[in-house]
């Protein structure tokens, strides 16, 4: 039967039913690339040491502001400038806790900021 002879709920129903196998074959394509991608990022995991997917789990902190001043300060000191990812290790603490520790202290004056983005370091004032 060619199109030209249909009639139009036969067209709609053609149409509907072409569309969803295009769709259906479009989603097995991003499910193989899905696939792909995980295979490449166990590869990269493995070549590093690292579990693929893991990750450091984040602990709430449970020190004052105060004591997560001494820490940083302490971390820093004799230094000559280090990145955030780095006084995090030192002092046991990260994310936002860090992040507001660093900024009252760069607002008091007791650290300077240097570079942008990832390429932030701090050191004492």
């Amino acid at each position: 039967m060619s199109l030209e002879t249909m009639s139009i709920s036969e067209l709609q129903a053609e149409i509907e039913r072409r569309k969803t196998a295009v769709v259906a074959e479009l989603r097995s394509q991003i499910d193989e690339h899905k696939k792909a991608i995980r295979e490449l990022e166990a590869r990269i995991a493995a070549k590093s040491g690292k579990v693929a997917g893991s990750r450091t789990p984040r602990v709430r902190s449970t020190l004052t502001a105060g004591e997560k001043s001494e820490k940083i300060l302490s971390a820093l000191d004799g230094k000559d400038s280090m990145s955030s990812n780095s006084i995090a290790e030192i002092v046991g603490f990260d994310g936002a806790a860090l992040k507001g520790a660093l900024t009252d202290l760069v607002t008091e004056g007791r650290l300077t900021r240097e570079g942008k983005a990832r390429g932030t370091k701090y050191k004492l004032a």
